[in-house]
């Protein structure tokens, strides 16, 4: 026999529909199958059962209802073998038996609660077919035949709440889907039928918004706070008034799957750090030994001793305990991670008569080798050993850079033009069949190293190296070739010439100007709009500005910063456009910064002294000012760096130059990547922004969120400084830029691959480019399954992870095997290590926007993190050999087990 409460009271037997008869008979068995499995006692019964006094009769009216009941039930001939219902009489009243799998009621609320945990787990498509399933149940308010005929229990207004609850929870799981389209119209009747849920209207309003309706977003709020204050007399709740905000300023956490979740957080108190000279407090003995045999789980990969390297007494000391109370990287160990990295290969042979002594044959082979190792140091790479005539070096080793394939390429040509200036009498032959030949090859390896870049030789597996040596058989004397994976990495900056049947290359030199065309420039028009009111506060109150635009790898910052030069160039206060560059290529010339800003000022692009010269006796005449300039600036105009006993002058040299510039006409100075610029040019960057006068300067740098880890008070206590932090693009603006990226190359995508691109781009512009020519590349007949990541996305978010201590990568790895929601206590058990440790390295991840809080607790109360972009998951999930990656999935499911068992234990 089954029964029905979630809409008019049904009973179905074997049969069919079984009939009731009475009010009081169907008033009865609905009250106790309210209370299905709970002892109901008499009075409660009869107080349901009769609004006011009930009559003397009362009780045998009960006792008549009761025996009635139980014929029906007892005539059910049924076969289950678990019984059919029973109605029993238990003191002080009755109890009604029935099983979980016959009674409506008590299978929507295991839905809705396994729903509500998947959704809590952040599993939202199977929370919303949960969830969904639980609100099919549903045919009519509860017991809706009695509650016509008056009956209005309390039972009945908490169920009501119970199922307006769960379909907020479907609402929410929906929106996290990027489903709003689908449920744009439920939540709009709903919020009409009742205005006064916030939770509601938040969620009308954020789908309303991502639809791309923020006016509809913002009347929606205004109905729900005219309903809250006419029918309850109050204010809208933080929440909703955070949303309205949000939508108000076209914030970008409007685009996260759960964004209302992240925005319930604000405000909320966050876990202290430790301050600066604060000890921490040692782990026990037992924990800090386990962590020294056995750290797996402390890098996240496969760890073994160094060769050679005892284990030490106690992890070192942290560099910096204000920022790291727990050490960075462990000493003397040995990580395994897959990395995409370039082997460089040089093979030198002495000349002629130059080997016969062996001391003379070490002497000049010392020379080789220093220089080879200079360029390949200044190349940010690392010489890896030397056998015979060959010299190995990687680039991307320890840390990978999405540049690895370009400095390797950089450096072989470098080491080339070093070893001809020699000379015919030099070390080596520069002409002939001797001639230096230099290899390069690019792929994914296995790379066994040590976890902070010391020790051990690291050692490669993979197919790299056998190809870098066949590749240097190929190269003529004197010359150097790429492999086809290299010159694909590198065309958008160096030039090279036709391509060998094994699809090898000659690099020819730099790219001299950008091939591709810069995208559209969408969703950013309210950093638009603030960089043009920089223009114009600069202009009108004649002072400078420090602006600076922060943003991760691909956010954009160049291109705003080339519509900020447009900006300038129409102004009409007319303004000058100065720019430069900061690069890694700068490691010998510290000042070349300030070399290219000059170049760009005098508009000599070979930084000739007559157009230096004709620009400094135009602003400061031919006397003694203009000479002193003219004799500072000089050393920027030579081929060797200045001396650094030359900086002081020359600084000041320089940011005279650009005052004088700008007391002629407002300039606008743009200065790119400053976050590889070195401290001498940052100190002499705010210095310009701090004594240059009264003059119209807008000085304008980018950089990466790394520059406020060198400098945490970066633009702080000045009068005129304006930060911009570049967020992600929201839903429409990444919709719009991607469709204008494909309109050229195969028209538009299907809806499903069209969301999952969205998906994957995640609001980066620099992703959203690059998986635009990864789809025109495979044209109309590309696949109908997920695209994969491009090959340029997945070396600059591997860049990105190696930008954080190898501990935070190792915890990143937990959170994956954890199904990429996790808790300290899930890190903690999977990557054994102790909770305080794991709780520092998540709250360090999510303020460097690796993670995000979720506002839905664990089950044991716990803060939960998830990856906040898909593809730095699945870039952790490529770091980590397979075996690491199994044993780790292994570790997170007994502990999820584990962690169940003991909950379903309590009482």
């Amino acid at each position: 026999m089954k029964f029905q409460v979630l809409g008019p009271l049904t009973v179905l037997g074997d049969t069919g529909p079984v009939a009731l008869s009475g009010v009081k008979q169907r008033a009865t068995l609905g009250h106790l199958l309210l209370h299905a499995n709970e002892v109901v006692a008499t009075s409660a019964l009869m107080r349901a059962l009769w609004a006011g006094e009930p009559p003397p009769t009362a009780r045998k009216m009960l006792q008549n209802a009761v025996s009635a009941l139980r014929g029906l039930l007892a005539a059910d001939d049924t076969e289950d073998t678990r019984g059919g219902p029973l109605l029993l009489t238990h003191a002080p009243g009755y109890l009604l038996r029935v099983d979980g799998d016959d009674l409506d009621l008590t299978t929507y609320r295991a839905l809705a609660d396994r729903g509500r945990a998947d959704l809590a787990a952040g599993a939202w498509s199977p929370a919303a077919r949960t969830l969904r399933a639980a609100l099919d149940l549903w045919h009519g308010p509860v017991l809706a035949d009695l509650a016509e005929s008056g009956t209005d229990w309390p039972e009945l207004r908490t169920l009501a709440q119970a199922r307006s609850a769960t379909r907020e929870d479907l609402y929410e799981a929906e929106l996290a889907c990027g489903r709003h389209h689908d449920v744009l119209e439920e939540l709009r009747t709903h919020a009409q039928r009742e205005p006064e849920r916030e939770r509601l209207c938040a969620q009308l309003m954020l789908a309303l918004y991502r639809r791309g309706g923020q006016a509809d977003a913002l009347d929606a709020y205004r109905r729900t706070r005219t309903a809250l204050a006419s029918r309850l007399g109050l204010e809208p709740g933080r929440v909703l008034r955070a949303v309205e905000r949000a939508v108000l300023d076209h914030d970008p956490v409007l685009r996260q799957p759960d964004a209302l979740a992240i925005m319930a957080l604000d405000g909320e108190p966050r876990r202290p750090r430790p301050a600066a000279g604060t000890p921490v407090t040692p782990r026990p003995a037992a924990v800090a030994q386990a962590t020294l045999v056995a750290p797996a789980a402390l890098v996240g990969f496969d760890t073994r001793p160094a060769p050679g390297s005892p284990a030490p007494p106690a992890l070192p000391a942290p560099p910096h305990a204000a920022a790291f109370p727990y050490p960075a990287a462990p000493a003397g160990v040995l990580t395994e991670q897959h990395k995409q990295l370039s082997m460089l290969l040089v093979r030198t042979t002495l000349g002629k008569g130059l080997g016969g002594d062996p001391e003379d044959a070490a002497r000049l082979s010392g020379e080789l080798a220093v220089a080879i190792r200079d360029e390949v140091a200044r190349h940010g790479g690392k010489v890896s050993g030397v056998l015979g005539p060959v010299t190995f070096a990687l680039f991307g080793v320890v840390r990978t850079r999405e540049d690895d394939a370009e400095r390797a390429v950089r450096a072989g040509r470098a080491i080339l033009r070093r070893l001809r200036q020699y000379g015919a009498g030099g070390p080596v032959p520069v002409h002939g069949g001797s001639a230096p030949r230099v290899a390069v090859a690019t792929g994914v390896v296995v790379v066994t190293c040590s976890a902070d870049g010391t020790g051990a030789v690291p050692i490669v597996n993979g197919a790299v190296p056998k190809s870098c040596a066949d590749l240097l058989e190929t190269v003529p004397p004197g010359g150097i070739r790429v492999c086809a994976t290299t010159r694909s990495g590198t065309e958008r900056s160096l030039v090279y010439g036709p391509a060998g049947p094994d699809g090898a290359s000659e690099p020819l030199g730099a790219r001299t100007a950008r091939t591709d065309t810069p995208p559209a420039l969408v969703g950013r028009d309210r950093e638009v709009e603030q960089l043009g009111g920089a223009l114009g506060d600069v202009a009108r109150r004649q002072r400078p500005c420090l602006l600076t635009v922060l943003g991760e790898p691909g956010a954009g910052k160049t291109r705003l910063m080339a519509e900020l030069a447009r900006l300038a160039r129409r102004s009409p206060h007319g303004y000058r456009v100065v720019t430069g560059h900061s690069s890694w290529c700068d490691r010998d010339r510290p000042l070349a910064l300030l070399d290219r800003t000059l170049a760009s000022a005098t508009g000599a692009d070979d930084r000739a002294h007559d157009a230096l010269a004709r620009t400094v006796h135009a602003l400061f005449g031919t006397g003694d000012r203009g000479g002193w300039l003219l004799d500072r600036l000089g050393p920027l105009l030579r081929d060797d760096p200045p001396a650094p006993a030359d900086w002081p002058d020359l600084a000041a040299a320089w940011r005279l130059l650009l005052t004088g510039l700008a007391a002629e006409r407002p300039l606008l100075l743009v200065l790119e990547d400053l976050h590889t610029a070195p401290d001498p040019v940052l100190d002499l960057v705010t210095e310009l922004a701090d004594a240059a006068g009264p003059v119209p300067l807008l000085l304008a740098v980018t950089a990466r969120p790394e520059l406020l880890d060198r400098r945490p008070t970066w633009g702080g206590g000045r009068r005129d400084a304006l930060a911009v932090t570049l967020d992600p693009l929201d839903e429409p603006s990444s919709a719009a830029l991607l469709d204008a990226l494909l309109t050229d190359s195969g028209g538009a995508l299907p809806a499903d691959l069209r969301r999952d691109v969205l998906a994957r781009v995640g609001g980066n512009p620099l992703y959203a480019v690059e998986y635009a020519r990864e789809l025109s590349v495979q044209g109309p007949g590309r696949p109908a399954g997920p695209p994969t990541m491009p090959r340029h996305v997945r070396q600059v978010v591997a860049a990105h992870l190696d930008t954080l201590p190898p501990l935070a990568k190792a915890v990143l790895v937990c959170a994956s095997a954890l199904g990429g929601v996790c808790c300290a206590d899930g890190v903690a058990a999977v990557g054994g290590v102790d909770r305080a440790e794991a709780a520092h390295w998540l709250d360090h991840l999510e303020r460097r926007d690796f993670l995000r809080r979720s506002r839905h607790p664990s089950a044991t109360g716990a803060l939960r993190y998830a990856f906040r972009h898909p593809a730095t998951r699945e870039a952790v999930d490529a770091l980590v050999p397979r075996t690491v990656r199994e044993d780790r999935r292994r570790r997170a499911e007994a502990w999820t087990e584990s962690t169940a068992a003991q909950l379903t234990a309590r009482p």
